[in-house]
């Protein structure tokens, strides 16, 4: 009876480290799955963004260019945090290429690409 029970004690303790090890990996891959469209997403969404906000604010061209990249670190820097702070990664996901589609047609409308 007793060998019974440490040997019960023996699986529960396996499956324990099994799952332990299961939810590191997981959670491995959804770090760096955010990581990935924090970086790459952010960097789309950003260069888009910039590339419209200086056509459409209401300075000079040379004055709209750089008023519109110096707010890119700040643009990218709340996509950054953004990213991190969504619970579903497919939703992050959604989200950024949305809008950088619906940006790009804007973009290509105004600069009669289209």
């Amino acid at each position: 009876m007793h060998a019974q029970f440490v040997n019960a004690e023996r699986v529960k303790s396996r499956t324990k480290a099994h799952n332990k090890q299961n939810f590191s990996v997981a959670y491995r891959f959804a770090v760096v799955a955010r990581f990935l469209a924090a970086i790459v997403g952010g960097y789309i969404f950003t260069s888009i963004f910039i590339s419209l906000l200086s056509l459409l604010l209401p300075l000079s061209k040379l004055d709209s260019v750089l008023l519109s990249t110096t707010l890119s670190i700040a643009i990218y820097s709340c996509v950054f945090i953004w990213v991190f702070a969504v619970k579903s990664l497919a939703k992050v996901w959604i989200i950024i290429l949305l809008t950088c589609v619906g940006q790009a047609i804007c973009l290509a409308l105004l600069k009669g690409w289209l």
